[in-house]
């Protein structure tokens, strides 16, 4: 009997079934008949709207064929405390959860402190920035990531765009990340998105010395029956929908947003910076 408790832990492990279904090259009718599970029952699980069992995930996975360390870490994913949020040192499970919960959320809230939020980021800022921060890695597994960093702006093109906030610092925008060619295209990029309805991009100034984001970076995610705030790190992802926790995120991304120059005074700034790295 599955449990009906949702949770950001239930959602990772249906998005986790998904993609073996996918890898399988089967459809949710032809996975559900072998269980006994309707299609409904299977898209639902998939959705992250039911949480499955233990023995549940192990029975879709061996019809998956999935096998492994990666059978083994989905079902103890699904015995774990659905209420605890999802801590993952998996940067690969991290980027996959991360992606799929964009993919399906009605809005986003996302400040960065010092650099130009994923979704937003030019093909050249995003190799000078993972190249950087990823350094240990092959020029291949780069190339990778870039790859797939750029492919989540498909979200762009979808019939219902979500609603999105980026909060970024005058700061960060001012880094010479890449060089000034980078820069310029990059913030002219923003610039370019600022203008588009549902994308709301606004810049805490270089003024504003102490604000609440101090801490770090963090993004809100807001579905239909819950909130998630995503914090990631170099070598982990925090995924957190404890109601307290959710509830300090929107707090500080309230806060921030009232000491933001507005749209228009964003864009103007923007344009401003967009021309000193120009002349660089």
């Amino acid at each position: 009997m599955a449990k009906q408790q949702a949770s950001v832990s239930t959602r990772h492990i249906g998005l986790e079934l998904e993609r073996h279904r996918h890898a399988a090259g089967m459809n949710l009718e032809q996975v559900g008949k072998k269980l006994g599970l309707s299609a409904a029952t299977m898209s639902r699980t998939e959705n992250g709207k039911r949480a499955p069992s233990s023995e549940e995930v192990a029975s879709i996975l061996t019809v998956l064929g999935v096998t492994g360390s990666e059978r083994e870490r989905l079902i103890e994913q699904a015995r774990s405390d659905h209420s605890s949020g999802l801590l993952t040192t998996d940067l690969n499970a991290q980027s996959r959860t991360y992606q799929g919960l964009e993919r399906t959320a009605t809005s986003i809230t996302n400040f960065e402190l010092v650099l130009v939020p994923g979704l937003a980021q030019t093909v050249d800022y995003a190799h000078a920035v993972i190249s950087t921060l990823q350094f240990h890695e092959s020029d291949s597994e780069i190339e990778a990531r870039v790859a797939r960093r750029i492919s989540r702006q498909a979200i762009f093109t979808r019939k219902q765009l979500p609603e999105l906030n980026f909060i970024v610092t005058e700061v960060g925008l001012r880094l010479p990340i890449g060089g000034p060619r980078v820069m310029t295209s990059q913030v002219r990029h923003l610039v370019d998105l600022s203008e588009r309805p549902q994308i709301n991009i606004r810049i805490v100034p270089a003024g504003v010395a102490a604000h609440p984001g101090l801490t770090g970076s963090f993004a809100l995610m807001s579905f239909s029956d819950s909130v998630i705030v995503c914090v990631e790190s170099r070598t982990c992802g925090m995924f957190l929908d404890d109601p307290r926790q959710v509830e300090f995120h929107k707090l500080t991304a309230e806060k921030l947003l009232e000491i933001a120059l507005d749209e228009q005074e964003s864009r103007r700034l923007m344009l401003s910076i967009a021309r000193d790295h120009d002349r660089e």
